[in-house]
């Protein structure tokens, strides 16, 4: 059975409470789940190399999940990148990135050694990148953004997910039905904020949900998070690798 390698390079929200990073992670050094904005340094914190990922997969396009990519894209044109990489992310992904990108580093996408392929995800549309059967799940969150997703996820026979940043919906206990693995925004302990989950409300829900045995991975969070009693559930910590 093939293990499973999460690295998390930030656990935190947008507003980095405690001074926790926010919140991505990397799936066996080679696709990166979110961009947040410190993704670069954070990756060469836990030493991952940028150059060596295969994939990002982005759940949506708050500045905190995605302003990470045009450090990405400006380390890949300036040190050395020639492998392809794909970039995944809900619809208006290629288009905001190229726009933002050009605007704060102007050129970084012109003569550049490598190839992107942009992937627009769609709820109810399985895509593939290098192995992983990603399944994107519509999730509620911000309506004036173009989309936000959660994603269920094939790798080497292993089933994991995601939910991205949500409330509660049908879509999160979808995903958890289905996976050996969760990783759940929980952005507090027990403030009610109608776009995202917590701890006491919503995570026994969604422990619920999963099958027995299964790992919970709370993330997106502020410090006073803890696991609370739920079994087989841990907080993730900035820079620190979980596997399965």
């Amino acid at each position: 059975m093939h293990d499973l390698r999460f690295t998390f390079i930030g656990s935190g929200n947008a507003f980095s409470p405690g001074g926790l990073c926010c919140n991505g992670f990397v799936l066996d050094d080679r696709i990166l789940l979110e961009a947040p904005p410190q993704a670069l340094s954070s990756l060469n914190t836990v030493g991952i190399d940028a150059n060596e990922l295969d994939a990002v997969v982005l759940s949506h396009h708050h500045g905190d999940h995605f302003l990470g990519l045009p450090f990405l894209l400006l380390h890949w044109k300036w040190k050395g990148r020639t492998r392809p990489v794909r970039i995944v992310g809900p619809k208006n992904t290629e288009a905001l990135s190229k726009d933002i990108a050009e605007k704060v580093f102007p050129g970084v996408l012109e003569c550049i050694s490598y190839d992107i392929e942009w992937v627009e995800a769609e709820p109810g549309t399985l895509c593939r990148v290098d192995g992983l059967e990603i399944e994107p799940h519509a999730v509620i969150h911000d309506d004036q953004l173009s989309a936000t997703l959660g994603y269920a996820f094939r790798y080497h026979g292993r089933r994991f997910g995601y939910t991205g940043d949500t409330r509660m919906c049908d879509a999160v206990l979808d995903i958890a039905r289905g996976s050996e693995l969760l990783i759940s925004e929980c952005a507090s302990r027990d403030a009610n904020i109608p776009i995202h989950m917590n701890l006491i409300d919503d995570m026994p829900k969604v422990r619920a949900a999963l099958p027995p045995g299964s790992q919970l991975i709370l993330t997106h969070i502020t410090p006073d998070v803890d696991a609370n009693g739920l079994a087989h559930t841990v907080v993730a910590q900035d820079f620190k690798t979980y596997r399965l």
